[in-house]
Parts: structure tokens; C-alpha cells; sequence
């Protein structure tokens, strides 16, 4: 069945732009930077954000303002500024795929378990990407795979905190955020189309 193409509205904007502040803030805030031999992982409460943009805004909406959020940070920060585009996209998906299992079916992130499942899948996407980037890097730099395997060890130690913080947050979270944003005319507007998106 085709439907309506949606347009950009400022709703969208000012929904991209205020999620994508947020993550950005939660992120250089509110993280436990931890040195490893390969670069500085963390432990963050940002990841549950990056899920909570999919499911307040949608896939798109969602995946642009965690993506964009996420790579204003990497910009700000030296150490993690050439790989911002890959950071963009890393959680683009996350919050894009969160988005889109919670909202299939005209479900409009209303079933918790759906929105449950939603957020465990792209969690531990998003480890898996995290992962796999850090041993294709060493590979290119040279490295055998089992050698980066290894080097990146440390680093994926964080992954399971990361996953079990951000589902358990984003779910706690949801339901206070979502009454509250559906009680207001914004929510109206930029909500319309959301499953097309």
C-alpha cells in the first residue's frame, strides 16, 4: 500500500535536534572513560539515549539525531574525531533499527515487548559493530586476526555492561517519556507519519 511522502517539518528538526543534544550531553557526561592498549573504551549511559531516540522519534528521526549527537561528540574529543563518521553511522543503525522493530506494524513503540526485544537487538548490534571495528581496524594497520582479536579483548569487556545499561534504562525510561511526550500537540505533529519513516 503506498502512503503520503512525509516532509520535513520543523517538528523534525527541533526533535532531531533537542535528542541529538541530549545524547551528546549524556555522553560526555555522564561515561566512565576506561584506557585500554588499543584507545579509551567506556562504560556510558548514552546507549539507552541512542535506543530512546528510536523509540520516541521513529527510525529516521531517531537514527539522525543519535547519530548526530554521537558524532558532535567524537568531534569535540581529539582522541575519537577521525573515526566521527563512523561513529555517525554505528549509531545511526542502532537507533534506526531500535526505531523500526518498535514501530513495525503500526505498533507506534506501544508494546513493551516488542519495544524490549527492539532494544536488545540493537544493543547488541551495536556491540557487534563496535567489535568488529575494532579488529577490521588492526587488520588493516597490519595485524592477523587472532592477534586483534586478542588486543581488542579489553575493549569489548564493556560491551555486555553497555548492552544490559542502555536496555534496562531505556525501558525504565520509556514509558514516563512517551506519556509525557504524547500528551503534548508537538508529539501530534511530529508523530504523524512515524511508522513511514
Amino acid at each position: 500500500m503506498e502512503t503520503k511522502k512525509s516532509k520535513i517539518t520543523l517538528y523534525d528538526i527541533v526533535a532531531v535536534g533537542l535528542m541529538a543534544a541530549v545524547v551528546f550531553v549524556v555522553t560526555m557526561f555522564l561515561s566512565i572513560r576506561i584506557p585500554t592498549p588499543t584507545g579509551t573504551t567506556m562504560i556510558k549511559l548514552a546507549n539507552a539515549f541512542v535506543l530512546l531516540c528510536g523509540l520516541l522519534l521513529g527510525p529516521v528521526r531517531g537514527g539522525l539525531a543519535a547519530g548526530f549527537g554521537s558524532m558532535l561528540f567524537d568531534l569535540m574529543t581529539p582522541e575519537y574525531a577521525p573515526e566521527a563518521w563512523i561513529t555517525f553511522i554505528r549509531f545511526f543503525l542502532m537507533a534506526w533499527l531500535c526505531g523500526l522493530i518498535a514501530y513495525a506494524g503500526h505498533a507506534a513503540a506501544k508494546k513493551f515487548s516488542r519495544n524490549l526485544i527492539a532494544c536488545i537487538v540493537a544493543a547488541v548490534f551495536s556491540s557487534v559493530f563496535y567489535m568488529v571495528k575494532g579488529i577490521v581496524e588492526l587488520m588493516i594497520g597490519g595485524s592477523a586476526l587472532a592477534p586483534a582479536f586478542v588486543s581488542n579483548i579489553p575493549k569489548l569487556l564493556t560491551s555486555p555492561p553497555n548492552t544490559i545499561i542502555a536496555v534496562v534504562v531505556a525501558m525504565a525510561l520509556l514509558p514516563a517519556l512517551k506519556k509525557a511526550m504524547d500528551s503534548t500537540s508537538f508529539s501530534r505533529h511530529l508523530m504523524h507519519g512515524s511508522t513511514n519513516q
